[in-house]
C-alpha cells in the first residue's frame, strides 16, 4: 500500500476513521474481537450496547446521527505527560454485567509495523495506560478506585509484514500465583485489554478480518464492495458511507493500476514459459536431445533454464 499511502495517507486515514466510526462496522469489531459481545447479535450490539453520539477528533462536520459513534472526549491531557489524541473513543455496555466499558479504536492504515521507529505494541500499552489514568476525577473521584472502568485499545493495522498478516492478538492483565492459594476476583484486575487486528492482502476464513480487508484492502470497485457488504454482511451503506467508500477507492486507483499491470506481466510470463516448455519437449522428442541441449539450441537464457528444468 506504500505506493499511494506515502502520498495520500492523511486522506486515507481520515476516511478510514470515518468509516470505522459507524455502528454497523463497530458492531462487527465488538462481536468478533471483544469477548463480552461474542454471544450478542450484531443488531443488539449496534442498537443496545454502543453508547454515545458520534465524536471523532477528525470531525469537521456532523456524521449521520443514528449510525456513528461520538462517545466521549478523544483527548487525554496530563500536565506532565502532554496531550494524547485518540482516533475513536466511545463507551459500551457489557451485556453480562450491565457495567460500562470504555473502548478506543486506533486506526493505523499506513507504516504501522513496517516503517516506524518504535514498537507498535509499546505505543498500544501507553495508550491503554492513559485511558486508565485519565478516568481519575472523571469516572471516579479521590481514592474511590472501585469506579475504575475496563478499557480496550483495538488497533487495526493495514500495512504489515507477511508473517503478521491475517492474525489477531489479545493482551491483558492476568494473575499468577507465586505462593499460597489465594485468588483475587477476576473483575478486580481484568481492567485492560489490547487487541491487534493485522490485515493481509488476501481473504481469510475470519469474518471480521474479511470485512476489514474488503473495506480497506480489496481493490474491487466501490459498487461491487457495496453489494458484498449488503449481501454477505447485512450492512447497508448510507449516502455518506457510500461517498467515503468511493473516495477511498479513488485513492486506491494507482495501486489498482499497478496490480492490473503486474497481473498482465505475470500472465505474459506464464504464457512464454508454456510456449518455451512446448518447444523444448518437441526438440527433445524430435531430435533425441537432452533437456540441456534442447534449451541451449533454443538459446534460452540460463536464468529461465533454471525455472524450466524442474517442469520438463
Amino acid at each position: 500500500m506504500d505506493k499511494f499511502l506515502d502520498e495520500r495517507n492523511a486522506t486515507y486515514d481520515h476516511l478510514a476513521k470515518r468509516l470505522l466510526a459507524r455502528k454497523s462496522i463497530l458492531a462487527y469489531i465488538l462481536k468478533y474481537a471483544v469477548s463480552e459481545f461474542v454471544d450478542c447479535s450484531l443488531d443488539d450490539i449496534a442498537k443496545k450496547y454502543i453508547e454515545g453520539d458520534p465524536l471523532l477528533h477528525i470531525n469537521t462536520f456532523p456524521l449521520d446521527d443514528t449510525l456513528d459513534i461520538k462517545g466521549k472526549h478523544t483527548e487525554s491531557n496530563s500536565p506532565l505527560e502532554g496531550l494524547v489524541t485518540f482516533d475513536i473513543i466511545f463507551d459500551a455496555i457489557a451485556p453480562s454485567s450491565g457495567e460500562p466499558i470504555k473502548l478506543i479504536i486506533n486506526i493505523e492504515p499506513q507504516k504501522t509495523t513496517t516503517s516506524i521507529d518504535y514498537k507498535l505494541m509499546k505505543r498500544a500499552v501507553y495508550y491503554v495506560a492513559r485511558l486508565i489514568s485519565s478516568q481519575k476525577e472523571k469516572e471516579f473521584h479521590g481514592d474511590d478506585y472501585n469506579g475504575l472502568k475496563k478499557v480496550y485499545s483495538i488497533w487495526i493495522t493495514m500495512d504489515v509484514q507477511n508473517y503478521r498478516a491475517n492474525s489477531i492478538q489479545e493482551y491483558s492483565l492476568t494473575e499468577k500465583i507465586l505462593h499460597g492459594t489465594f485468588h483475587d476476583e477476576l473483575q478486580n484486575y481484568d481492567l485492560l485489554k489490547i487487541i491487534i487486528l493485522n490485515l493481509g492482502t488476501k481473504k481469510t476464513s475470519h469474518k471480521l478480518l474479511d470485512l476489514l480487508h474488503l473495506i480497506f484492502m480489496d481493490l474491487r470497485l466501490s459498487d461491487e464492495k457495496e453489494k458484498i457488504l449488503h449481501d454477505e454482511y447485512d450492512i447497508t451503506l448510507t449516502r455518506d458511507m457510500r461517498k467515503e467508500l468511493t473516495q477511498m477507492g479513488g485513492l486506491m486507483e494507482p495501486l489498482l493500476k499497478v496490480a492490473v499491470e503486474q497481473t498482465r506481466e505475470t500472465t505474459a510470463a506464464e504464457t512464454e514459459k508454456k510456449s518455451k516448455l512446448e518447444d523444448i519437449r518437441n526438440a527433445m522428442q524430435s531430435w533425441g536431445l537432452t533437456a540441456a541441449d534442447a534449451m541451449a539450441g533454443l538459446k534460452i537464457s540460463p536464468e529461465l533454464q533454471k525455472e524450466l528444468l524442474p517442469l520438463i
